[in-house]
């Protein structure tokens, strides 16, 4: 029942936030348990975590909506007052404004010698720490004024804070922003992971993740499904190894088509990622003006032309089980010609950058390719705003699957993995992937695992993680400054392991 990390407890799947508020009585009722019942774990929880993260806290503020999370937040605060410590509990409600299990986690703190108190008689620059006991997950459209200043004010008061359940003001579906939304240091969230917690800003808002099941988490995982999963490595299956007797032609050939003019670095960085994730040979076709410099210190890697020119060359071809193509394409003329010629090949492949570029110009259907579009790219691929695919990472990664088939990878913080029906949420990475050729990388080990997998929706899933968790690795000197070729030897590693 105490919090644990998030990344430490790994719940198989997310859920939307009305699944859980729908179910978990049914499941509480199952286990013998009432919903104040589950309240009253939810605050001892959130309390047991506050005792063990801020030990040395003293003096306390308080932050009560209307509804269940305030409830939380009384129990809190009468837990807080029996351990000797100073509770300020600041109320956005009147005391015959709650109802049902909040009214009585209220009268409960009242009756305890606890009272409430408006912000003129608080001395701000006493309190240690402040929980966030606002908005839960019923809150729809955009946060009202009187919850507005609350939220502004917190922020700017620069204390640690700690939000239950979720921070006040975010969207327990989308994890976008209704208006405003409480920084938090920690979020405890319950019984079952809220999915908008794992994408998009969502990570700027919520802190450190902590969760607990409340006493009924593995029975509410056992009888309510769930089509989003939480990608991490304990949710995917392992890489097959090699057999003592395989040769290169065993572990499949991988074309990658891109390096237009000027742009030779996201070819040649989608290329050696694919042969650092284990994929057999690794051939290249790019402008003629980068073929030096796409073989310089990689000799490993082939050249290819579509015209035929190089000896043996549609042979090769022929031959390709995969393509990857995009890194580096551009839209030219040269793009264009060589991106339907790979199209024509009709092998699984890996669309990313400018080959979804040409894409949304010219939209087809495939159930074979992986399309990896950021952001941007979803949104010409839409033929909408980057806000638009920003205020529902889901159902933009979800319309791309099912507009263009196969499986969309919208990345981002908390990378979505789609097949139009289910969708897993990835977790390993940081903020050090936010410079360029990191897609590249990703493309190339993607492409890499589909001829190992042979199942482009798994592909996808172990790609994403791997390449987070190569990066998670590669930042021991830190995050800024990590470049996307610093991933190679940790990606070896992981293949391996």
């Amino acid at each position: 029942m105490k919090p644990v990390k998030f990344l430490a407890s790994i719940p198989q799947y997310a859920y939307e936030a009305e699944v859980v508020q729908k179910n978990e009585g049914i499941i509480a009722e199952q286990e013998n348990l009432s919903l104040y019942q589950l309240m009253e774990s939810a605050g001892l929880a959130a309390f047991q975590l506050l005792q063990t993260e801020w030990p040395n806290s003293k003096t306390i503020l308080i932050v009560c909506g209307k509804g269940n999370n305030a409830g939380d937040g009384f129990i809190l605060a009468r837990l807080a007052l029996a351990q000797g410590m100073n509770v300020y509990l600041h109320s956005l409600a009147a005391i015959n404004e709650y109802q049902g299990d909040a009214q009585l986690a209220c009268q409960k703190y009242l009756k305890a010698g606890g009272s409430l108190h408006k912000f003129n008689e608080i001395d701000l620059t006493r309190i240690d720490l402040i929980v966030d006991a606002l908005l839960g997950t019923g809150l729809s459209g955009t946060v009202r004024e009187n919850y507005r200043y609350v939220i502004e004010l917190i922020n700017q008061l620069e204390k640690p804070i700690l939000s239950i359940d979720l921070p006040s003001g975010l969207d327990a579906n989308t994890g976008q922003i209704l208006g405003c939304a409480i920084k938090a240091d920690i979020t405890v969230t319950f019984v079952g992971v809220k999915k908008g917690l794992l994408t998009g800003v969502a990570s700027d808002y919520c802190g450190e993740l902590y969760f607990s099941g409340l006493g009924i988490g593995a029975a509410f995982t056992e009888s309510i499904s769930s089509n989003i999963t939480v990608n991490s490595l304990g949710s995917l299956c392992s890489l097959p190894s090699r057999r003592q007797s395989s040769h290169k032609g065993n572990s499949g050939f991988a074309l990658v088509i891109g390096g237009n003019l000027g742009m030779p670095g996201a070819a040649r960085l989608s290329a050696e990622a694919s042969l650092r994730s284990g994929a057999g040979l690794v051939g290249v076709i790019c402008h003629k003006t980068n073929e030096a410099m796409m073989l310089s210190n990689r000799p490993e890697l082939m050249l290819l032309k579509f015209d035929g020119e190089f000896i043996d060359n549609q042979q090769k071809i022929e031959k390709v089980n995969v393509v990857i193509a995009g890194p580096g394409l551009g839209t030219d003329a040269w793009a264009k010609n060589n991106f339907q010629q790979a199209l024509a090949l009709n092998k699984p492949m890996v669309v990313d950058a400018d080959g979804l570029n040409l894409l949304a110009i010219n939209p087809q259907y495939r159930d074979n390719w992986i399309l990896t579009p950021h952001p941007g790219e979803a949104a010409r691929l839409l033929n909408c705003s980057v806000a638009k695919i920003e205020q529902d990472r889901f159902e933009s990664a979800r319309a791309i699957a099912l507009k263009y088939g196969g499986v969309c990878v919208l990345k981002g913080a908390g990378t979505l993995i789609s097949d139009g029906e289910n969708v897993a949420i990835n977790i390993s990475g940081n903020p050090g992937m936010a410079v360029g050729g990191m897609g590249d990388v990703l493309s190339g080990i993607i492409g890499a695992l589909i001829l190992q997998l042979n199942n482009i929706f798994l592909a996808a899933k172990y790609g994403v993680y791997l390449h987070g968790r190569a990066a998670d690795l590669a930042i021991i000197d830190g995050q800024k400054g990590l470049l996307a070729s610093d991933l190679f030897p940790y990606i070896r590693q992981l293949v391996n392991e």
